[in-house]
Parts: structure tokens; C-alpha cells; sequence
């Protein structure tokens, strides 16, 4: 055995003795990994994991608004997911009179429950493998244009079948490269209304600082529910709409976890990157991550500051700050991981290996032997171009909103342009907009104004062409003095100036538009990118995603002995480990749980991010835990296990072997960030709220001991 086939095959070794990796599609779990669940501790059947002729755990498992999960825990439709799932939405019903990110929410009727006009709860009926359907008349010679053309129209052929005659939403999606199609059939509801959330300085204990970190001590979650029409199908909001009646929900349990317990997580993960060749995985390393960090500091920098100073704007940036900083350490911390478990070294040795293989049989070899080669000719003619787009999401999307809200306008535009387009409908359209002015809540121009000062540069800097803003920027003018120039003279930085131009606009007026620093700013950078950048990155694509096709269908093929469970791609799946602390570095040991204890060590009344509620305080000093106490008297706040997770995760429902909800997933630890690429037993860890805490907070801490009457507890397994 050759030093690379020895590394190598103990490496693989090593993980397949742990049995946590993957992320599987429940409706293959039994015949995939059913005997590896058994054996970790599951007690209940696979089948009661999922199932279409009855009710089954994945019943009770929803999509909570396309981006988190959540779970349904009791029969009237009560929902549960982590407090940053909900944030945007506690964020909008907050006020300065009643500011519902810091004092917290409750409702204490039905009739209190605050509706959320575009959210929607997503339940899977049933998961069918199409492959063979979609890749029907496609072969090995047919162009990737052509593959794709025809992959699509099956699909959309398929969908559209499957709506008319189930009456519910479906969607396609492809699993390894393409290599496998699944159907999933779906429920969609549409009235999502909040119940519960506590203060963030439970919900989000330790901010910032505490987020991708263990040990933790946050009560991540908030509490909504489900509505439905009283015939009970999915409908939009409406005053007779009832609480939704759930084929299933899941019974919670009192007795907490211990280690090596066995744990289940089921969710909706986000993206995943397991089967990457290394030449990827150096560009995220040494390129591609850098920039994306180096861009995010520079907003968090102006963000963090103007929070800090004013309550009006806490409550206007809470969440944005959030969506900016959740993946700006995510990636600080994937780095880290990579690096210090040496991914690329395995990455090689796993290509390395694979080259040994097919050398050593003439069929492969003649089949795959330039594979690695050109997947990394193709990783360096997109780098640029991949560059680019990263920038484009950045600057234009995650930095600046002046430029975001600008879009609106390009519609007047056009539609002034357009010498069909009635007057009328013009003046039309301008009421409509004047009633649409929402986005100046949430805004500040000074502070976007500043985050365009400190993004500029790179992005100038370090895009191609040099001359992107040259529609924008006067001769000799630097780039502070571009921005400021831009935010004076716009009409889209302030609501005044906006609703000055809409109520004195005539149709010829577009000009001005057109002409307007903000909109034409916007508009060279969305323009070079999808007219100029966005076409070669597909056509790069294309043939990157056809060679990673034929990658992932030779690795399976050449190394048996891996394992391969599907990446994720926002579909619903299931992941197994135990519950177990970790050596974080040399001389470190972490446990497997946290306690509201470690919550008063952390408090520090001069410090936002560790501010400790006087209520949770008293309860901890009579040591009034009610029923969800531990058996050893403590209060535990979260714990650890080795299941493979990912975003999109968050909120997922953690449950037992005997299927009883243990806790909510909200974090994985910092070095497990990199499991979106490398997955680890050793260090890779996922974060989880005690479900006792849960419910220690909402009826011991703010009085909603309703919520918890709703649920079916059980004491003992």
C-alpha cells in the first residue's frame, strides 16, 4: 500500500467508524443508513421517520419561510424555530414604543397572534426519485446545452402533472451533479403568525461574540403558528382563517440528553460542497473568502458603530447587522477549520488516490485520466469571473440599498420609454409607489453613505475593467468624493427628496432618472456584470458542472469505500450523530451542555451582547426551574452533538431515538463551519437549545405557560 493510499484509506477509515456524516433524503433512509441508526441508538422504526400512507415525523417538519426549519409541536399548529429565524419578522412588528427585539413578545390569545404578509410554512407530502423520467432519450453524446434544455422541459413537464393531479406545489431538484433527480410534492401556507419570541438578550445572548462559538448560552428560539382556511387548506391571511389542524406533531421531552445519546436532525440544510476538487477548495481558501470577509468588516465597522449609539437605530439594522455578520464569521471560522485539518492535504490525497486506482485498470483509465486535470483548467478560467460575482453579491446586494432600491425605478423608466404605455398607467404606477415607501423605515443615509466609502476601494480596486463606475465618477475625483457627491445629488437617499420627485414627475422626466448618480451607479454595475460577466461565467459553468457530474459519478465508482450521501441543496433531509463534547486545541476539553450558571458568569451589564434579564436573574437565584430542571437541579441552556448540519439547519428539530423532540438546532461551532466543504467527527459539532429551556422561558420567565399546555410532554422515555 502506497503513503498516499495509507493516508488516505485510514483517513476515510476513521470517519466511517463514527457513522455521523450525511445529510440523507428520508425517503431512502431505511435501505441506506437504517442498520448504522439502529445501531447509534435510534428506537423507533425508519418508517416513522417518513412516510406517505400514514402520518410520519416528517409531517411535522416544515420549511419555515424558504430559508430555516421549524417543527410542529402540537395540534394546533404551534411552530417552533430558532429566535434568528424569526428576527426579520420581530423586527418589523417592533417600534420604539414597543420594541420587540429587546423587551421580548408574547401573545396571550389567539386573537394577539401578529400576522406576517409574505411568509409561508412549506410541508413535504411526499419525496419520489424521477431520475429516470428526466434523463429519458439523454446520453453520453448528447451536448450539455442540449442536456439541459431537455432536462428542464422534462421537468417542468413533470411538476405541472404532478400539480393537476394532486392539487399541491411540487419542485424538481438534481443530486449528485445530476446524477439523480428527486420530486418533492409540497404544502404551502401562507397565514404564518407570531406567538412568542423572548428578548434578544435571551434569543441572542452573547450576539456577535458568542455566534459561531462554543461554549453558548443562548435561548435561540421564537414561537410561531400555522394558520389555515376553515376547511383547513393553506390560504392567504384572512380573520376566519383557525390554527392549522397538522397531519402530526411531535411530543417533547422532559428529560433532557446525556452523552453519547443518540440525536436526529431534521431539517432543510442550505449548500453543501463535499465532492469539490482541491483546485476549488484553494480558490475559497486564498481567494474567494478573503475578499467576501474583507468587504463585510468594512460594513460591520460602520454598522456596529452607529448601533451602538442610537436605539432608533438598533431596531432599523438589528437584522441586517445579523444576515451580514452570520456568514462574515461563518467564513473567518470555515478558514480556520480548513486549514488546520489539513483539507487541501486530503483533497490531493483523495485525487491522488483516485489517479493510483484508474492507472492500475485500463477502462477507467482511458475514461477518466485528464478529469482532474481539466476540472482545475476550468476552476482557473472562472476564478476572475467568479470574482466578479462575489463583488456583484458584496457590494450591490449586501452593501449599499441606496443602489438595491434604485431597481424600482427602471421600471418608470422603461415604461416612459414605451410610447404604448398610457399616461394614465404612468400616474398609476407612481401612486402605487408613493403607498410603497416602506424601505425608508429601515433606512439611513449617512450610514449607507459611509458603507459605500469603505467598500468602494476594494471594489473598484479589485474589479475588471478598472473604469466600472466611469458613467459615474468626474475626471480627478476620488472615489470619497464620487460618494458623496452621489448621495447629495440623488433623489433615492432620502424619502423627501423621493416623494418630491414622484409628486412633481411628468413622463419626460424619466431623463432625470436616467441621469440621477445613485441609478446610474447601479446600473453599470448590473450591467457589467449580466451583460458582460455573467454570460462567460455560465458558459464556464456549464462545462464545470458537466465535468463535477462525471467527477462525483467516478469517485463513487473508483473509491467504494467513501461515503456519499447527497450534498445539501435546500432539501429536506435527515442526519444522525451522538451527543458528545470535543477538543477544540491542545490543552482544551468542552463539554457536551451549558447551564443558565455559565449565562451569570457571561453577564455584563456594560457589555450589550451579555445584558441578563433582572426576571431571569430572580428565577435563578431561588433556583425556580419548575419541571425542566435536570435531574441533577440544573437549568440547562444547550448541547452538542456530532450530526452533520448546515444552514438552512437552523431551527431544524433535534430529536431522540424514540422520536421526542430534545432541542432546537441553531449554530454549529466555529471550525465546523468547514463541513460545508469537509465534515469532521472529530471537531465538527452542531449547537442546540435544551428544548427545557425552551420551555423554562416561556412559562416560568414570561408567563406563556399556555404554549407549553399545548404540548405533549413526556416525563420519561
Amino acid at each position: 500500500m502506497s503513503k498516499i493510499t495509507a493516508f488516505i484509506f485510514s483517513f476515510l477509515l476513521s470517519a466511517q467508524l463514527f457513522a455521523t456524516e450525511g445529510m440523507w433524503v428520508p425517503n431512502k433512509i431505511a435501505e441506506l443508513v437504517g442498520p448504522e441508526m439502529k445501531t447509534m441508538g435510534l428506537k423507533i422504526e425508519p418508517s416513522a421517520l417518513y412516510a406517505i400512507n400514514q402520518s410520519s415525523i416528517k409531517d411535522a417538519v416544515v420549511h419555515f419561510n424558504g430559508g430555516c426549519t421549524s417543527v410542529l409541536v402540537s395540534g394546533q399548529a404551534l411552530l417552533l424555530t430558532n429566535h434568528h429565524c424569526g428576527y426579520s419578522q420581530i423586527q418589523k412588528h417592533s417600534t420604539l414604543e414597543n420594541n420587540y427585539l429587546k423587551d421580548g413578545f408574547w401573545a396571550m390569545k389567539l386573537s394577539e397572534e401578529l400576522a406576517n404578509p409574505g411568509m409561508d410554512a412549506t410541508i413535504i407530502q411526499e419525496i419520489r426519485d424521477v431520475t429516470d423520467e428526466v434523463l429519458e432519450g439523454i446520453s453520453v453524446e448528447t451536448k450539455e446545452a442540449d442536456r439541459n434544455e431537455q432536462i428542464l422541459a422534462k421537468a417542468k413537464e413533470i411538476v405541472a402533472k404532478i400539480e393537476e393531479e394532486t392539487g399541491y406545489s411540487a419542485y424538481i431538484k438534481p443530486f449528485y451533479y445530476g446524477n439523480q433527480y428527486l420530486l418533492f410534492i409540497t404544502e404551502v401556507f401562507q397565514d404564518v403568525r407570531l406567538v412568542g419570541a423572548p428578548p434578544s438578550s435571551i434569543g441572542k445572548y452573547g450576539f456577535d461574540t458568542d455566534n459561531w462559538v462554543w461554549p453558548r448560552h443562548t435561548g435561540d428560539f421564537s414561537v410561531f403558528r400555522i394558520y389555515a382556511s376553515p376547511d383547513n387548506k393553506p390560504a392567504e391571511y384572512a380573520e376566519e382563517n383557525k390554527p392549522y389542524q397538522p397531519k402530526h406533531f411531535v411530543p417533547v421531552n422532559l428529560q433532557g440528553v446525556e452523552k453519547d445519546d443518540f440525536t436526529l436532525v431534521y431539517g432543510f440544510p442550505g449548500t453543501t460542497q463535499n465532492y469539490i476538487p482541491e483546485a476549488e477548495v484553494k480558490n475559497i481558501l486564498e481567494v474567494i473568502n478573503p475578499m467576501r470577509i474583507k468587504m463585510r468588516e468594512a460594513s460591520l465597522d460602520v454598522i456596529d458603530a452607529a448601533m451602538s449609539k442610537d436605539e432608533l437605530t438598533k431596531i432599523q439594522y438589528a437584522a441586517k447587522q445579523s444576515r451580514i455578520s452570520n456568514a462574515y464569521k461563518k467564513w473567518i471560522g470555515q478558514s480556520k477549520g480548513l486549514i488546520r485539518h489539513r483539507a487541501l492535504e486530503k483533497r490531493d490525497s483523495i485525487e491522488q488516490l483516485f489517479t493510483e486506482r484508474i492507472n492500475a485498470k485500463p477502462g477507467w483509465k482511458e475514461k477518466y485520466r485528464t478529469l482532474i486535470d481539466e476540472m482545475a483548467k476550468m476552476e482557473a478560467l472562472a476564478l476572475p469571473f467568479n470574482i466578479n460575482r462575489n463583488y456583484l453579491i458584496e457590494f450591490y446586494y449586501m452593501g449599499p440599498e441606496i443602489l438595491r432600491y434604485t431597481e424600482r425605478y427602471r421600471e418608470l423608466v422603461s415604461m416612459c420609454q414605451d410610447e404604448s404605455v398610457s399616461d394614465e398607467a404612468i400616474e398609476e404606477w407612481i401612486a402605487e409607489q408613493k403607498e410603497k415607501q416602506g424601505f425608508f423605515d429601515n433606512y439611513n443615509a449617512q450610514i449607507d453613505e459611509d458603507i459605500m466609502k469603505t467598500q468602494i476601494g476594494f471594489f473598484v480596486e479589485d474589479q475588471q475593467p478598472l473604469d466600472l463606475l466611469k458613467n459615474v465618477r468626474k475626471g480627478g475625483e476620488s472615489l470619497e468624493e464620487m460618494v458623496e457627491r452621489v448621495y447629495e445629488d440623488s433623489y433615492f437617499s432620502s424619502r423627501e427628496k423621493v416623494m418630491e420627485m414622484l409628486d412633481k414627475f411628468k413622463r419626460k422626466h424619466y431623463k432625470k432618472i436616467m441621469e440621477d448618480p445613485a441609478f446610474l451607479m447601479a446600473l453599470d454595475i448590473y450591467n457589467h456584470y449580466f451583460v458582460e460577466v455573467r454570460p462567460q461565467l455560465a458558459a464556464l459553468s456549464s462545462k464545470t458542472d458537466s465535468l463535477q457530474r462525471v467527477w462525483m459519478a467516478a469517485q463513487m465508482k473508483v473509491l467504494p469505500e467513501r461515503t456519499y450521501s447527497p450534498d445539501a441543496n435546500g432539501t429536506l433531509r435527515i442526519t444522525f450523530g451522538k451527543v458528545e463534547g470535543y477538543d477544540p486545541f491542545d490543552g482544551a476539553s468542552y463539554a457536551y451542555y451549558t447551564t443558565l450558571e455559565g449565562v451569570m458568569e457571561k453577564e455584563d451589564p456594560n457589555n450589550p451582547e451579555y445584558v441578563v434579564p433582572e426576571k431571569l436573574k430572580q428565577l435563578y437565584e431561588a433556583k425556580d426551574y419548575g419541571r425542566y430542571a435536570h435531574n441533577t437541579g440544573e437549568m440547562r441552556v444547550a448541547f452538542v452533538a456530532s450530526n452533520h448540519t448546515s444552514g438552512g439547519n437552523s431551527g431544524s428539530p433535534v430529536f431522540d431515538g424514540n422520536g421526542n423532540l430534545i432541542g432546537l438546532n441553531f449554530d454549529r461551532t466555529w471550525e465546523s463551519t468547514m463541513s460545508d466543504i469537509l465534515f469532521s467527527p472529530v471537531i465538527c459539532r452542531n449547537i442546540s437549545v435544551d428544548i427545557r429551556y425552551v420551555l423554562f422561558i416561556m412559562d416560568k420567565y414570561a408567563g406563556a405557560g399556555h404554549l407549553v399546555d399545548e404540548m405533549t410532554l413526556v416525563e420519561k422515555n
